[in-house]
């Protein structure tokens, strides 16, 4: 697409400066999708009940991972400003975030291992579901450190210009994880356990192959720099504020039955390749808008570009998953009730495209320029205010069932995406601020 006031030539090297790091990014994020599909699977022929158990888990594992992910958006733009041509700094700057991923994957261990059982059954798991769920939890949960490291080592490969390793690493990872839970499950016969340890053992593998890739090797003494602590702080607590939020969610979704609970696992397992795009054009966005933070226009050019090309490409797949989904949803169950609370999931997730690749990209946005507290404003409102506080509404009230939940996140990223954007546009009419 050619925006109005671009030549044709800047419409092209925008999109080349965006894909030359979201292509590399989409097929990692594929990858990894991938392998979650695959566990799914596998975890589908085990029984509803595993299945529940392992999507309340999962969802308990995602409050963590997104922290990882916020902590390597903050490495990706604080590298990106420096432009690599500090080696002293760099390694620094490296150092701090190897520190901060052993710090956060420890604690979060800790909760897998020690609280997790309790955790499950707050969010609403009961007898076989809450076993599972503690299983799968203890053994992925417990060695998250590794998911940590895996992501941080991957966002500082790609300020370097390695921006194929990483996908490369995921490969690996995949392969060797499918491999190993399906010994797991189908030789072994430990169920939910071999899966797991599928998953473990393969990011072991990944986080010692993309160490040794890494040119430039940081010190492993803990270090500490104010300055990234201080932009860590709401990157992370925007992460958090919305997977809390999702735990909140799943324990509403509990509330209806394991059959609707496993439905909406295998639906967001299946619609997760909708938001490839999105995500990955928006890791673009971090890296860019923070190195073109000083150029206004540039911004404005890369914001459109962003938008376009991801909500044009979320679109697409997220119809011809919808398309597919009769075909898709046989392959993990024959119960219709799953079957129709996962195609509910499905047809949700194209209804708000538009809104979803907006709040992707603002949000990305707004991490590049160091402001992370504005995305951390805006979640803290859409997820505790109108997705919780309207399913809640429309659960108890009007009894929507699982389309109550569904509806109410699309409201969530509307407004979201609408307070971003509308916050980017006061700011370009009066003076655009540096990044603090």
């Amino acid at each position: 697409m050619i925006f109005r006031g671009f030549s044709p030539f800047q419409t092209m090297l925008y999109h080349r400066k965006i894909l030359s790091v979201a292509l590399p990014v989409l097929v990692e994020n594929l990858l990894q999708s991938l392998m979650g599909l695959v566990d799914t699977y596998l975890i589908a022929q085990l029984g509803v009940a595993v299945v529940s158990g392992v999507a309340i888990a999962n969802n308990v594992l995602a409050v963590f991972q997104a922290v990882f992910i916020a902590l390597g958006a903050v490495v990706s733009a604080t590298l990106a400003k420096q432009n690599c041509k500090d080696d002293m700094r760099l390694r620094e700057a490296m150092q701090v975030s190897i520190t901060l991923t052993f710090l956060l994957g420890g604690v979060f261990g800790l909760i897998g291992l020690i609280g997790g059982y309790e955790l499950l059954r707050l969010l609403g798991a009961r007898l076989q579901v809450l076993q599972n769920g503690y299983s799968y939890l203890a053994y992925v949960g417990g060695s998250i450190v590794l998911l940590g490291l895996m992501t941080t080592f991957s966002a500082m490969l790609r300020i370097l210009g390695k921006t194929r390793v990483p996908m490369i690493a995921s490969f690996m990872v995949n392969l060797l994880n499918i491999f190993l839970s399906i010994i797991g499950v189908y030789v072994l016969k430990w169920g939910v356990v071999g899966v797991a340890l599928g998953t473990v053992l393969a990011r072991l593998l990944g986080v010692v192959w993309l160490w040794f890739q890494i040119p430039i090797k940081p010190n492993f003494l803990p270090k500490f720099d104010k300055l990234i602590f201080l932009q860590v702080f709401p990157a992370t607590g925007e992460r958090l504020m919305m997977r809390l939020g999702d735990l909140v969610v799943i324990g509403l979704i509990a509330n209806l039955g394991a059959p609707v609970l496993a439905g909406y696992a295998i639906g967001e397992t299946l619609t997760q390749f909708n938001y490839l795009p999105g995500l990955s054009v928006a890791v673009a966005t971090v890296i860019l808008t923070a190195s073109l933070q000083d150029d206004p226009k540039a911004l404005q050019r890369l914001l459109k570009e962003a938008y376009c090309m991801s909500c044009g490409l979320m679109f697409v797949l997220a119809l011809l998953v919808l398309v597919a989904s009769p075909w898709l949803m046989s392959l993990y169950t024959k119960n219709l009730e799953v079957t129709r609370s996962g195609t509910e999931v499905i047809l949700a997730s194209l209804i708000g495209t538009p809104f979803t690749t907006g709040t992707l990209i603002m949000t990305a946005f707004w991490q590049g320029l160091g402001q992370a507290q504005q995305p951390f404003y805006a979640t803290a409102l859409g997820m505790w205010l109108l997705r919780i506080g309207l399913s809640m509404v429309l659960l108890y009230f009007v009894q929507a069932g699982l389309w109550s939940i569904l509806f109410a996140t699309i409201i969530d990223n509307a407004f979201r995406w609408g307070y971003l954007t509308y916050l980017y546009l006061l700011k370009r009419r009066t003076t655009f601020v540096k990044t603090r």
